[in-house]
């Protein structure tokens, strides 16, 4: 588990599911499976994006660069942890509800 204020890394995760932008096509691989993209257990998730491509689109000769990491942590507790961290870049409006 990462500490506070640290960003989640490949060692953490049980899988990544990685999704095509361009093609849709969707794998879910284990971590040890990543080490042809250079990936290693010190790897942080963020950086995942630059390093994997997808081979259907490299194969037709299209850059394959336009794809989305979602990770399945180990630790529930670290799962929450990082989409509230992924929440908090965001700006997301708040709905205040109306008490009758």
């Amino acid at each position: 588990m990462a500490l506070p204020g640290r960003e989640p890394v490949i060692a953490q995760v049980a899988s990544i599911s990685v999704e095509c932008a361009d093609c849709g096509r969707n794998r879910w691989w284990r971590p040890d499976q990543l080490k042809r993209f250079g990936v290693t257990g010190n790897t942080p998730l963020a950086a995942l994006s630059r390093r994997i491509v997808c081979s259907a689109c490299r194969a037709e000769g299209l850059p394959g660069t336009a794809v989305s990491i979602q990770a399945a942590f180990i630790d529930e507790r670290q799962r929450v942890r990082s989409e509230a961290l992924m929440l908090s870049d965001r700006e997301v409006p708040l709905e205040w509800s109306r008490r009758a």
